[in-house]
This record gives C-alpha cells, sequence and structure tokens, in this order.
C-alpha cells in the first residue's frame, strides 16, 4: 500500500495525520483517493437500496459483506487497497465514511493552494493524469450499453471539480456580468461553471486525438480556460490557444496560465467570433463545446470547412456542435467520428 493510502485510511479510521512532509505526488495521491470514495459512497448508497428492493421482492436477505465484496472486482476496483476498511464499516458507516473522505479532499485542497506554483503544477499534474485512467476505465464501462440501461458503476463527472479551487477558477464574476442582448454571442449568462467541459471530457479528448508535438489546438468558446490548462499541463508540447468572448473569463484565465508557467505554450484572447471581421486561425486541433448561435455556428464552421481544404484537421466537438459537424461530415465524406463520452463526445478528422 503506497503511503498517500496509508494516510488515507488512517484518517479515514478518526486519527490524526500529518501531510505536511508529503510531496505534491502524495498529496494528489491523498486528493483523487479522497475525490473519488466521495462519490464512490453515493453510489454505494443508491446501490445498496436498489439491492434492498430487490430483496423484498424476492423475500431475502443479504448482507452488506456479501453486497459489497463483489464490487470490488468492478465498480471498486479503484478503492480495493480499503476493502477491510470498508465492509467492516458496514452500511450504518456510509454517510459518515463520505463525510470524513470529504474533509480530507478539502484539507487537501487547501494545503495546495497555499503552496508554490511549481509544487500546484506537479500536484495537478499527477491528479490529472490518474483522473484521466479511472475515466478510461469508467469509459470502457460504458461501452455497449444504450442511456437507457443506465450508467454503469459511480459516475465521476463531477468527482474532481476542486481542483478549480487551485486554478482560482471564480465562476462567482457571472453572476455579476452585464448581458448584451444585442450581441450575436451565446454568453450563457450567469452559467458560471456550466460554460466549462467537465474534466472527463477534456481528458477523454486528449486520449482520443492524435496530436503530435507542435500541433496547434484552438479552442472556440474557451470560457474559464479548463480545457487549455489541462491540455497545457498534460501536453506541453502543444501551441495552445482559446477564444472567448466575455473577457472577465479570459482574464481568470490568463491568470491561471501564468500562475502554473504555462504561459509560453498557452494563451486566451478576448474575441467575439461572429465578428465578419475576424478569421478562424488555422489550427490542426479545434475544440467546439456548444458555444454559440447557430448564426455564428454557420459562420464559424464554414471558416473551418475552408481550412479543412488545406490541411488535415481534428475537430473535438460536444452538445449541440456534434449535429452541425456530422451534417458536414457526411457532405465531405469525412470518415465516421470517435464517438465518447457515452455519445456526448464527438472527435472528427478530415480526409485530406
Amino acid at each position: 500500500m503506497r503511503v498517500s493510502q496509508l494516510m488515507f485510511l488512517h484518517l479515514l479510521k478518526g486519527k490524526k495525520g500529518d501531510t505536511s512532509d508529503f510531496t505534491p505526488t502524495q498529496l494528489a495521491g491523498l486528493y483523487t483517493n479522497s475525490a473519488l470514495l466521495v462519490t464512490i459512497m453515493d453510489f454505494l448508497k443508491d446501490e445498496l437500496w436498489l439491492k434492498k428492493q430487490e430483496d423484498k421482492r424476492n423475500g431475502q436477505k443479504t448482507s452488506y459483506k456479501d453486497f459489497i465484496s463483489p464490487l470490488f472486482e468492478d465498480e471498486l476496483e479503484a478503492v480495493s487497497f480499503l476493502r477491510e476498511f470498508l465492509v467492516e464499516s458496514g452500511a450504518e458507516k456510509i454517510k459518515e465514511i463520505k463525510k470524513r473522505s470529504k474533509s480530507i479532499e478539502a484539507h487537501v485542497i487547501e494545503s495546495i493552494i497555499d503552496k508554490r506554483g511549481h509544487e500546484q503544477k506537479e500536484f495537478l499534474i499527477q491528479s490529472l493524469n490518474t483522473m484521466s485512467t479511472h475515466f478510461i476505465k469508467e469509459e470502457k464501462d460504458q461501452e455497449g450499453r444504450i442511456q437507457q440501461m443506465g450508467h454503469q458503476g459511480p459516475n465521476l463527472y463531477r468527482t474532481f471539480d476542486n481542483l478549480d479551487d487551485i486554478f482560482e477558477l471564480n465562476y462567482q464574476l457571472d453572476q455579476e456580468m452585464t448581458y448584451d442582448s444585442t450581441t450575436k454571442e451565446r454568453l450563457y449568462q450567469r452559467a458560471g461553471v456550466g460554460v466549462q467541459s467537465g474534466y472527463s471530457t477534456i481528458l477523454l479528448a486528449l486520449e482520443g486525438i492524435d496530436a503530435s508535438a507542435g500541433d496547434t489546438v484552438v479552442d472556440l468558446g474557451s470560457g474559464y480556460g479548463r480545457v487549455g490548462l489541462v491540455c497545457s499541463l498534460l501536453r506541453p508540447d502543444l501551441e495552445f490557444v482559446g477564444y472567448e468572448y466575455v473577457d472577465h473569463r479570459v482574464e481568470v484565465s490568463n491568470n491561471a496560465c501564468q500562475n502554473l508557467g504555462l504561459d509560453e505554450s498557452l494563451t486566451f484572447k478576448v474575441q467575439d467570433l461572429s465578428l465578419k471581421s475576424f478569421s478562424i486561425p488555422k489550427a490542426d486541433i479545434y475544440y467546439l463545446y456548444d458555444p454559440f448561435s447557430k448564426e455564428t455556428y454557420d459562420y464559424v464552421l464554414n471558416q473551418i470547412l475552408e481550412i479543412s481544404y488545406e490541411k488535415k484537421i481534428t475537430i473535438v466537438t460536444k452538445g449541440n456542435a456534434n449535429k452541425w459537424l456530422m451534417d458536414i461530415a457526411q457532405e465531405q465524406q469525412w470518415p465516421s467520428p470517435i464517438i465518447i463520452d457515452e455519445g456526448n463526445l464527438c472527435i472528427f478528422t478530415n480526409r485530406y
């Protein structure tokens, strides 16, 4: 068992522990395990309720040990080092374990915020790599399942959102913004975190694209910059530019970029993409997360289509952008897109 796992188990048992000498990598292990267990305990609560309903229908009673033990072979594999503790704790401790795990997670985030930029960077890289492993497994578990069958295993989509505190992504600024109804851009007024791609989406996209060192990535509608920040931490060999209409979002994005020393390969710019005076720059990879009105979509995608006649490009889309690109891909006879994230994320490549 790793040092971070031993400390995590120690803290879950309600004992005191000192993590002041922990390296950023060890703290990342403590963070990812604690954040993951919060989601897992919610999953266990729901699954236990379903099992009790099944037992009622069948006139039987399943012990907590018999209920939870098989789950460690798949759904709970990531926390198998806690098997003995979770089994012995019993169903009545689910709520308490979740509370303790949430407290550990918050403590780690607070301690990382107080550290220097290079230590935060090391913590984030390690955390993101571990998160990617969990998301890839989750994606594999959903293969062959239709949405009506429900999600297989714990749903990790919002599990690691507290990383935003380290990036200092202040979504409260959206609550204070003035909405200009005359603009063509869809601003997602007061959307806050809603303008952001989830960490699972970003990491699965990075796994799915075939990016080479030196490639340029352009995020059209970059929000508070999550995509660029994650991409530059894990792939500093890529050149990343994010365009966003809302100026305070760009300011927050660039501050995070500079604090982590990512500004050599990452930048965010204020830009209304619907303006006829602006041309979409040539790039190798484009990312669109449903950021526009239909009129702006038509204008932007027509420009990207023109670029596709000149060079090979990859387009990563989510939300309504999937439909618009699917129509173009079929018209242009592009290869079928890679479809991941339970059908929410599509990766298109042209035939150049």
